[in-house]
């Protein structure tokens, strides 16, 4: 008799070590906070690029990025496969001078609305474990503190990559990433799946 118990409990332990988080049909939504974005290297190349066409004579200084703040969605289209639809907003200011003579002031205030897909490598109820690809499009729009016009808002494609990311808890959870992209090269959060 013990060896039945025994095998009954075994079996059960076995069933619940490869049951799947990530089961078709599955929802998730998440808020998160991410640091070192790629839209701050897309507003450093351009200001690169401003002090190299003006010869110098305009140039920016004293960047401040703020973290980027996103909520997304996902949905698993397939067991470990996550398709997902987020918004990401930050801002950054800094200073532009002509000359030596500071000229003013710029607050930048990007929102960036991105498209992806993650594989759950690994995927058991309480961690998953995964990577996964996002296009995106920023939207960008600019403030000036001096008499000069700001310059016009533009937008531009950005993207994402999860080199890698990890949840752990069940139907409320932590989650953290590492990558690069408009989420930051490091990120982390709060997700509630259902």
């Amino acid at each position: 008799m013990n060896k039945k118990v025994l095998l009954s409990v075994f079996t059960a332990l076995c069933c619940n070590a490869v049951s799947q988080a990530q089961e078709k049909g599955t929802s998730d939504l998440s808020v998160s906070v991410g640091v070192a974005t790629s839209t701050e290297l897309s507003n450093l190349f351009t200001d690169v690029l401003a002090e190299v066409l003006t010869d110098g004579g305009i140039y920016a200084r004293d960047l401040k990025s703020g973290s980027t703040f996103g909520l997304t969605y996902r949905y698993a289209v397939a067991d470990r496969l996550m398709v997902h639809a987020d918004v990401f907003y930050q801002k950054m200011s800094q200073d532009i001078y002509v000359g030596d003579t500071k000229n003013g002031h710029l607050d930048y205030t990007y929102l960036t609305f991105g498209l992806g897909a993650d594989y759950r490598y690994i995927s058991k109820s309480m961690f998953q474990m995964y990577s996964g690809v996002a296009v995106a499009y920023s939207s960008e729009s600019i403030k000036s503190s001096s008499s000069a016009k700001a310059p016009d808002g533009t937008g531009f494609f950005n993207y994402h990559v999860t080199a890698a990311g990890f949840r752990v808890g069940k139907t409320f959870a932590f989650f953290g990433e590492v990558g690069f992209g408009y989420k930051g090269i490091a990120s982390a959060g709060l997700s509630y799946q259902f």
